[in-house]
């Protein structure tokens, strides 16, 4: 009896630890995953940021986020050429990196991948420079001259 509660302890503290962490960036080594795989992953993101969930049924596509909105997941649903797919972006300290996997036709994933580049290179094209210095003689964008 004393075994079958220490085994019960040690299962269930490992799947407490194995909850409590974000999901991977790259949780597989190759871009074509099993249905399983998928379906793991998208339960695993949406037990995570299941708050920010937002569904483009149009799109057959529903898209989430961390908290600090540094990584951004976009899973296909039903009726999407790609399905099942997913692409996970991660945007930090200025740069923005792309992953993906599929467990469908590749053709249709590449397709969507390319369109995520593509959105996500309009996206920074999107976003004025920052000025060479932060404040000006005139005291524009300041609390005036001097301060």
């Amino acid at each position: 009896m004393k075994r079958i509660i220490a085994a019960v302890a040690i299962f269930l503290s490992a799947a407490l630890a194995v909850a409590g962490e974000p999901p991977a960036y790259k949780p597989f080594p190759l871009a074509q995953v099993s249905p399983a795989q998928w379906e793991t992953y998208r339960k695993q993101v949406h037990a995570a940021y299941g708050v920010s969930l937002r569904r483009f049924p149009d799109e057959h596509l529903e898209v989430l986020h961390s908290s600090d909105n540094v990584m951004h997941f976009a899973f296909t649903t039903e009726g999407h050429p790609a399905h099942p797919a997913w692409i996970t972006r991660s945007a930090q300290n200025g740069s923005v990196d792309q992953i993906g996997y599929f467990a469908g036709k590749e053709e249709p994933f590449a397709k969507l991948f390319r369109s995520y580049l593509e959105l996500t290179k309009r996206s920074i094209e999107s976003v004025p420079d920052e000025p060479a210095e932060l404040g000006s003689e005139s005291g524009a964008g300041t609390n005036g001259p001097g301060a």
